[in-house]
């Protein structure tokens, strides 16, 4: 946060006559990946994680990150006026409580918030007497000069033939759950909703394919969908087709409710902001606060999407194996680091067919800038890689049959000693997860200390969950599902992606992560029970792996999948990955 930045702000809060300002990282549809023109946090603090939350009084400011994110947090401020703790709702409303005074307001933007997100904040701060005033405006939108124009790139129809259901099929599907709600309308809050209802897709935000949009579903399957004008065209419009409205103002969605002589919509509190509620209340429409159907309906991938998903995967997998081979030959110039690594491997997927994007910033972390959980390398961070040490390596691709995200850990030369204990008690976690068999009803929560026992037992841990939802051509990260220690009460169905990623972090030595996509399938020996079949395929650095530690059940199971990688792969390579490929998979006894 630079002094004239932070000044500017204070000058701005008090022309609102608020002593306090809320800067959360995300946009009015609560995306996770925000385009530039959304991302207030980063201009303001410098810091450009995926997670986070700024606090500015006029006297004092600080920024709030989870595990993930602490080491990057503190390199990415410096020296600048802020100070950083734990994202967490009682450590923000504590802070608050003592940078503000009885009788002053904190302002927030009512478009970047939810009300459950606001709740916590809320009952604290009137305990100390502080108001909390939702705001016209967000006065950093009048301090940024520069700020990017928001996006409205072109919308498209994403073909059947990846979705495996058409729109109209999707649409009376969710508008029966509306009928046995008693509901007349069901508020689809972001993009991704929207994406998956209406089959489109698009390009507005980095890394997620979709189209900026908000919309209304209603009863009898007809919607009103808000796009901006320059996303609408022909094909677009005969995709939709007439039982879909179109209207490029926000402000024409509720204008559209009011012609359906709407009185009862069914929002998801997660994703809805502030505004909309009272927009919604505003017009004395009483609004059932649940979960949005859509979630987990899209979180169910069909016989379509799964086999899609796995196609993807094997072309993403062989561009990876040849990225692989490479690096140790690639690490011994003199100009080849962190940087150039993501490069070389995006070079490898777009030789992929149907290569759109990468899923995410790759997380490419030499030595100690590994134990940075969600590292991302700069020009001016990158490290010239040796051939020696631990390099991890997170990242992903989108592909119009399936989105990919995998990690892998490997040995480029000599590294310390203790590294092959922490990787295979990491590598433990991972096969008991994956091959894991559970009973039909387990949420993630329950299931997620198979991951971390083997950690445990030695006295460490990882501060991130086990896994997350994955997106068909969507976001990489997707709920409602998740492996974790925090409560879901979402259980885990047939059809649901999910990552299997355990790690340990050694800060500035090393970090370590493996990470497969894998998906829920019903066990085809026990009846009523669940297990998980592989996504991923891409081997596991075997000079990693210290064999004493490991069970022979464990050892069969690595051997297994080094196999199918092996023989799946092979024919999709070039001459010199194959020989990599045939040696790094042969079996350890």
């Amino acid at each position: 946060m630079s002094q004239e930045r932070l000044e500017a702000l204070q000058q701005a809060l008090s022309i609102q006559q608020v002593q306090g300002f809320l800067v959360p990282r995300c946009d009015e549809y609560q995306n996770e990946y925000v385009p530039a023109a959304d991302e207030r946090l980063a201009w303001l603090t410098t810091f450009d994680g995926s997670a986070g939350l700024a606090a500015v009084t006029t006297e004092r400011a600080a920024l709030f990150v989870d595990g993930r994110y602490t080491i990057q947090a503190k390199q990415q401020i410096g020296t600048q006026p802020i100070e950083q703790h734990n994202l967490a709702p009682a450590d923000i409303a504590n802070w608050l409580c003592s940078a503000l005074r009885e009788g002053d307001v904190l302002g927030y933007d009512p478009r970047l918030h939810t009300e459950p997100g606001l709740a916590p904040l809320k009952k604290r701060l009137e305990e100390c007497g502080i108001q909390l005033r939702a705001l016209d405006t967000n006065p950093i939108d009048s301090i940024w000069q520069d700020r990017p124009a928001a996006p409205s790139g072109p919308a498209r129809p994403h073909p059947q033939t990846f979705t495996g259901e058409d729109s109209d099929s999707k649409r009376q599907r969710i508008a029966q759950l509306l009928a046995d709600k008693n509901q007349e309308a069901l508020w689809l809050a972001n993009p991704e909703v929207c994406a998956w209802l209406f089959n489109i897709r698009g390009s507005d935000i980095p890394h997620l394919p979709v189209a900026l949009s908000m919309g209304f579903l209603y009863r009898d399957g007809s919607a009103t969908l808000y796009l901006a004008g320059n996303a609408i065209g022909d094909a677009l419009r005969q995709h939709l087709g007439h039982q879909v409205e179109l209207v490029t103002e926000k402000s024409a969605l509720f204008a559209a409710a009011e012609r359906q002589h709407v009185q009862r919509v069914w929002a998801d509190p997660a994703l809805t902001n502030c505004w909309t509620l009272h927009e919604l209340r505003n017009r004395e429409i009483q609004v059932l606060l649940e979960r949005d159907p859509i979630t987990g309906a899209k979180a169910i991938k069909n016989s379509v999407e799964l086999e899609g998903s796995r196609a993807a995967h094997i072309r993403d997998g062989a561009a990876l194996c040849e990225f692989l081979a490479e690096l140790p030959d690639a690490v011994k110039g003199e100009n080849f680091g962190e940087l150039e690594a993501v490069k070389l491997l995006r070079e490898k997927r777009e030789q992929r067919e149907g290569f759109t994007d990468d899923s995410f910033d790759s997380i490419s972390g030499y030595r100690g800038n590994g134990a940075i959980v969600h590292y991302r390398v700069t020009p001016k961070s990158s490290l010239r890689m040796e051939a020696q040490g631990i390099y991890l390596i997170d990242s992903g691709g989108q592909y119009p049959d399936g989105t990919t995200d995998v990690t892998r850990t490997v040995a480029l030369g000599e590294f310390p000693a203790q590294a092959k204990e922490h990787f295979t008690r990491v590598l433990k976690g991972h096969i008991a997860i994956a091959s894991l068999r559970f009973p039909v009803g387990t949420c993630g929560e329950q299931i997620d200390a198979f991951a971390r026992k083997s950690l445990w037992d030695a006295g460490l841990d990882y501060a991130h969950g086990t896994g997350h939802g994955v997106g068909s051509f969507l976001s990489v990260h997707e709920g409602p599902q998740r492996i974790g220690k925090a409560n879901t009460n979402v259980p885990l169905e047939a059809g649901m992606i999910v990552s299997n990623e355990p790690g340990f972090y050694l800060a500035d030595e090393y970090g370590i992560r493996i990470e497969n996509l894998i998906f829920v399938r019903e066990s085809p020996e026990h009846a009523g029970f669940l297990e998980f079949e592989e996504l991923t395929l891409a081997p596991i650095d075997r000079q990693l792996i210290e064999p004493t530690l490991m069970t022979e059940k464990e050892l069969q199971w690595l051997n297994d999948y080094h196999r199918k990688v092996r023989e799946t792969l092979m024919p999709l390579v070039d001459e010199k990955t194959q020989v990599w490929l045939d040696a790094v998979t042969q079996p350890i006894y």
